[in-house]
């Protein structure tokens, strides 16, 4: 046992010769339970290592989170990969790199058993992924995604919230987002998926090429063209379908908070999910008015304070509440007439 242990530290240090290299694959293709065993036991002492941050699941996983620990999580729904999780991000991921036929091997096992990803942008934060197929996927705040960790012929993702999709052109193998109600076809292009299980509709907007939008129901089926946005009514069913500036909508994969004529109700919307916030706002009067504003740095509260030289309201922070498991919830911001 000491030898394996060995074996393993050389190998996170990232001291490891071809030799130890060839004998931590003879491991592996053996199913070595011992060697399993000691990647368990020794699993706090591994993750800190140096490689561990160079070689972790996200990387392997065509770099499927920049950065797990900005709390994006990333789980599986396959009882193999619960199990196997914590081996996989430190040593089986890393080898699959260096010998491609047992990178191939472990392809086919995970298209087989089915395993999928999900990966969670936590409110106030966006998450940049890339997805099996090498298409790239932003994700805004209090969103997530679920997708197979190989596609075969089909390249089908779910979607809950905001995302940003630039996707790999394949023609004979569509491209497709589940979203609630919609179902949204691409072979190549750049688009934008706005859809919140509380908002009561759901946006897709167009920025480069084509797609189709259809609903469950089959009634609505729409080849939407670059530089629209359509609108789909989850209660009535009715979309609505309009010119805009694609840009203003995708700024966010940028840092760019952008409203272009916006009322309060969606910069409060979309301001709550990119400060991770909660906003009150009292006078119904208040929901008449429009703005036209663009934000990147600023603080909520700088923001707030550039909303007020446009338009007449206050705004007040309330005191943080403290939730039963000792955390503190959300910052509230109460806006009002003067």
């Amino acid at each position: 046992m000491n030898n394996k242990l060995n074996l393993l530290k050389r190998y996170f240090n990232n001291k490891y010769s071809k030799n130890d290299s060839l004998e931590l694959k003879r491991m592996l293709e053996m199913h070595d339970s011992e060697l399993e065993n000691l990647m368990l036991m020794h699993w706090e002492e591994f993750r800190g290592e140096k490689l561990l941050k160079e070689k972790d699941l996200s990387v392997i996983l065509n770099q499927l989170n920049d950065d797990l620990s900005l709390k994006s999580q990333v789980r599986t729904v396959t009882k193999f990969y619960r199990h196997f999780s914590k081996i996989a991000a430190i040593l089986i991921f890393p080898l699959i790199l260096a010998f491609g036929t047992l990178y191939f091997q472990f392809n086919e096992y995970l298209a087989q058993k089915n395993v999928f990803i999900e990966v969670t942008s936590p409110a106030g934060l966006r998450t940049s992924l890339n997805l099996p197929d090498g298409s790239t996927v932003w994700l805004n705040g209090n969103s997530q995604i679920l997708y197979p960790a190989v596609f075969n012929k089909k390249r089908n993702v779910e979607l809950k919230g905001e995302a940003f999709f630039k996707v790999k052109s394949d023609k004979d193998h569509p491209f497709f987002v589940l979203a609630n109600d919609i179902n949204v076809r691409a072979t190549g292009t750049e688009f934008d998926v706005l859809a919140y299980e509380d908002d009561p509709e759901i946006s897709v907007i167009l920025k480069e090429g084509k797609v189709d939008v259809s609903d469950v129901q089959q009634t609505v089926n729409k080849k939407m063209q670059a530089g629209y946005l359509l609108k789909y009514n989850k209660k009535s069913l009715d979309i609505d379908y309009s010119s805009i500036n694609a840009t203003s909508y995708s700024g966010w994969i940028g840092g760019m908070l952008i409203f272009e004529n916006a009322s309060l109700k969606e910069v409060v919307t979309r301001m709550e999910r990119w400060y991770g916030v909660k906003i009150v706002i009292e006078n119904e009067e208040l929901l008449q008015l429009h703005f036209k504003a663009t934000f990147m740095n600023e603080s909520i509260e700088e923001a707030l304070k550039l909303l007020q030289s446009t338009a007449t309201f206050k705004y007040r922070f309330t005191k943080r509440q403290v939730n039963t498991d000792g955390t503190f919830a959300s910052p509230q911001i109460i806006i009002s007439k003067i």
